[in-house]
């Protein structure tokens, strides 16, 4: 019978544990992560990408 109990209270916390994880991970509204990419304007630049390929004549 105590084994039942402990199992059911070690079940519960582990649930509870996991649904405050759920929770947390799902409602992330933090602007320091949200806004970790930078965009640059390329209105002038021709040459985007290179290759290491050379031209055969």
């Amino acid at each position: 019978m105590r084994k039942n109990i402990q199992f059911v209270v070690v079940l519960f916390f582990v649930t509870l544990a996991f649904l405050v994880m759920l929770n947390d991970v799902t409602n992330n509204r933090n602007p320091e992560y949200q806004n970790s990419v930078e965009l640059y304007e390329a209105n002038n630049q021709t040459d985007l990408a290179t290759t290491d390929l050379e031209d055969v004549e």
